[in-house]
């Protein structure tokens, strides 16, 4: 599961709760949001902020306080007026909070420091969010789609520029056993992401990514779909980046008069860079994707690219398993935070009857 993150989170997960909250939001900032939201708003992430000094911060409290206590007053008039005329006064938990006040608040304060001057545009951001996962159907066939058009597209390449053999070629020979051994140091880094994802934050922020932008997408697909997704991966990816690029580029610095051994070693390492840069959706990924590259480039060249592409598919099909059991969507443990209305958080019963 490396490339298929990559392009999931540009739609998904730019706009998730958590990954914005965990890579915007600081610990104050959030606590201070959380705290003027009623529980049963504040839990799913309705506003995300972003200041970029401490004075915007502390105006940016101020205004949403004031608004707050002014919607406070509102709701609190009329529960008495309620209460007065022999009816039921709302709470807190059956009333909700008047988001365009506050979006409108805030956005005059915007709008009053960029008139004085005194203040970055980008000072304060307020936004709704909105959970937007992609159709997995959708997300099945598009990367099924790019994986085809990179492999063909290397393998034109290859016929077209001269590169031996080319990929069609390479693919025949598969050595599983030397697969299988090449698969062990991967899904020993697997392993240690899923039972260290708790302990390190960079690998939480991967979790947190795969969980909102891939796993909502993957785990409605099935054993059919993973397998497809699996070798679409393993044999396009091999086929541009080592059965491909490689040779090519080690044929151009062979005629420009480059050692064999510093061509092959620069080739290897440029090339898993690219590789690496491709799927760099956190930096901690990006060293762990040249590092795959680095794998696979030395497998491809000690053992072959049919091999490369079998370990390649073996593990993706391998992690996105791994991934879906111990990985899966936030969107179940969301509904678990949130009481239901009319019960406090607590679980201690309705509203009314704990008055």
């Amino acid at each position: 599961p490396i490339m298929l993150a990559t392009a999931a989170r540009s739609g998904a997960a730019a706009a998730s709760p958590v990954t914005r909250n965990r890579s915007q939001l600081h610990g104050a900032q959030r606590a201070s949001a959380a705290a003027r939201l009623p529980p049963h708003q504040s839990s799913r992430s309705d506003f995300a902020v972003l200041a970029s000094s401490s004075t915007s911060q502390r105006r940016w409290r101020q205004t949403l306080g004031g608004t707050l206590r002014a919607d406070s007053q509102r709701r609190h008039g009329g529960a008495a007026a309620v209460t007065r005329a022999g009816g039921q006064a709302p709470g807190p938990l059956n009333d909700s909070l008047d988001k365009s006040a506050v979006r409108n608040g805030v956005g005059s304060e915007i709008a009053t420091n960029d008139a004085a001057g005194n203040v970055n545009k980008e000072a304060v951001v307020l936004e709704e969010e909105a959970p937007a996962n992609i159709d997995p159907q959708q997300f099945l066939w598009s990367s099924v789609a790019f994986y085809l058009v990179m492999g063909g597209g290397a393998q034109l390449a290859s016929s077209a520029l001269g590169v031996h053999p080319d990929v069609y070629d390479g693919m025949q020979a598969v050595n599983l056993d030397a697969a299988s051994l090449w698969t062990l140091p991967l899904l020993a880094s697997l392993v240690f992401a899923i039972t260290q994802a708790d302990r390190f934050e960079f690998l939480s922020e991967v979790r947190d990514i795969f969980k909102v932008s891939v796993v909502p997408s993957l785990a409605p697909l099935g054993l059919g779909g993973v397998v497809l997704l699996s070798l679409g991966a393993g044999v396009g990816e091999e086929a541009f980046f080592r059965g491909f690029l490689m040779p090519f580029a080690d044929g151009q610095l062979a005629r420009l008069g480059a050692p064999d051994q510093a061509a092959s070693a620069g080739v290897l390492v440029a090339t898993s860079v690219f590789f690496g840069a491709l799927h760099a959706i956190t930096p901690a990924y990006f060293i762990w994707a040249t590092g795959a590259g680095l794998l696979f480039g030395l497998e491809y060249m000690q053992d072959g690219l049919g091999t490369a592409a079998f370990t390649h598919t073996l593990y993706d099909f391998l992690a996105f398993g791994f991934i879906l059991v111990s990985w899966p969507s936030d969107e179940a443990g969301d509904a678990r935070e949130l009481p239901p209305q009319g019960t406090s958080k607590d679980g201690g019963g309705s509203d009314e009857n704990k008055r």
